[in-house]
């Protein structure tokens, strides 16, 4: 009697793990043909953007940006609301606060900066004094990295070796 027991609930556990693995497959296929704007830079991919997402870009001919969230792609365009944009009339798209693979200015100034006041720091508490040519380094390194700060790479302009395309079905 146990066995029969035990055999029937191997079959249920079978049935639930079938059921399982049919839905992942359905659910995984609806995700995977979600369609992106992908940005990409001599054929690496900098940034991925899905529907839903927010974004903020430049069209051409236009001076300011534009913003909202994405409520479709389409292979030629994409809408935010009522608004239809067509994919070669973006100028510029602001990827502020996204990852991106680029390389980051700002982050690097940041650490051009710590590293000058670092410099300063440990000459001092080690040697009691402070030589000229460390108060050089280390000021250009302050001074480059402050610089660094206001360089605004966070804006991907569309152009020749730039592009934006859409994937998807």
């Amino acid at each position: 009697m146990w066995r029969k027991r035990l055999g029937s609930q191997r079959c249920n556990i079978m049935k639930i793990l079938l059921l399982a693995t049919l839905f992942s497959v359905i659910f995984s296929n609806a995700v995977l043909s979600q369609k992106q704007l992908v940005l990409v830079k001599k054929n690496k991919v900098i940034v991925r953007i899905n529907e839903g997402e927010f974004i903020r870009y430049k069209r051409k001919n236009e001076d300011h940006f534009t913003k909202g969230i994405i409520a479709g792609i389409q292979q030629e365009f994409f809408r935010i609301g009522e608004d239809t944009t067509y994919i070669y009339n973006v100028a510029a798209i602001d990827l502020r606060g996204r990852p991106n693979s680029g390389f980051k200015v700002r982050q690097s100034g940041a650490m051009l900066i710590v590293a000058g006041v670092a410099l300063i720091l440990i000459e001092a508490i080690n040697s009691g004094d402070v030589g000229s040519g460390i108060a050089t380094v280390s000021g250009a390194a302050i001074v480059t990295g402050t610089f660094m700060l206001f360089v605004n790479n966070d804006i991907f302009k569309i152009g020749r070796k730039k592009k934006i395309i859409t994937i998807g079905h």
